[in-house]
């Protein structure tokens, strides 16, 4: 899922920009979450949940704390924070460079939407490996979503088994479809107790996924009967074929 933070005092400025974007990512499929701010103060108030955001979009004239003070303050938690500024007014880009946007968007020409579309393509193409936050019980760990090689449900509690990492689990209170909605369309729910990143599976058949964990050594996780014919189209794209 493409995750994008929307920062503007205007309310009705924030749902043109969510229809822009969402019309853009739907036309090629790919599944996004905006989360809209109406000032700059609500959006730091998320700490270090920021970091879960593709990109953030700021409005450079706020309210209360402007865009380029919010700017400073997410990167002082999030260092790698992709961020772009939407404003009003044409001149503010030479101060905006201080700032290491990735693009600067202005409201009142004609080529917002064109301009919008392209900030989109851009991180799209540049998007860097991605991580997730788990919130654990004692502490947070950031880990890299493609080293997830499945995850597994157990009552209130689900299990995260990681690649090279036979001996630590990530053990974190939560539901199966929660952590669904944090990962990209490659991970499958094959299983009422597990989802699988379908990158890692080498061979499927109407009752088991087997996976590849390391080198020489596999796994073989159950598919449950109702779950087959979605598993096996996610299985056929990544894959293309090797279905018995």
């Amino acid at each position: 899922m493409f995750r994008i933070a929307l920062c503007d005092d205007s309310k009705t400025f924030l749902e043109y920009e969510k229809h822009l974007i969402q019309r853009h990512l739907n036309k090629k499929s790919i599944v996004c979450q905006c989360d809209d701010y109406l000032s700059g103060e609500e959006l730091l108030a998320q700490g270090e949940s920021m970091k879960k955001y593709d990109l953030i979009i700021l409005d450079y004239a706020m309210d209360g704390i402007t865009g380029f003070d919010t700017a400073n303050k997410i990167y002082e938690v999030y260092p790698h924070a992709r961020i772009a500024f939407a404003t009003n007014y044409y001149d503010f880009t030479r101060e905006g460079y201080k700032y290491n946007a990735v693009r600067y968007l202005v409201k009142k020409t004609g080529t917002f939407e064109s301009d919008l579309e392209e900030c989109l393509e851009f991180i799209l193409k540049t998007e860097p490996k991605k991580k997730i936050l788990l919130e654990l019980s004692d502490s947070t760990a950031e880990i890299d979503i493609d080293d997830i090689l499945y995850i597994e449900s157990s009552k209130h509690y689900i299990e995260y088994f990681i690649k090279d990492q036979e001996t630590r689990h990530y053990v974190r209170r939560c539901i199966l479809d929660d952590a669904q909605e944090e990962l990209p369309e490659y991970f499958g729910r094959v299983h009422q107790r597990y989802i699988v990143n379908l990158k890692n599976a080498t061979v499927l058949s109407r009752h088991v996924l087997t996976i590849r964990i390391k080198d020489g050594e596999t796994r073989e996780i159950p598919v449950a009967r109702n779950r087959y014919e979605k598993v096996k189209g996610k299985f056929y794209l990544i894959k293309g074929g090797m279905i018995v």
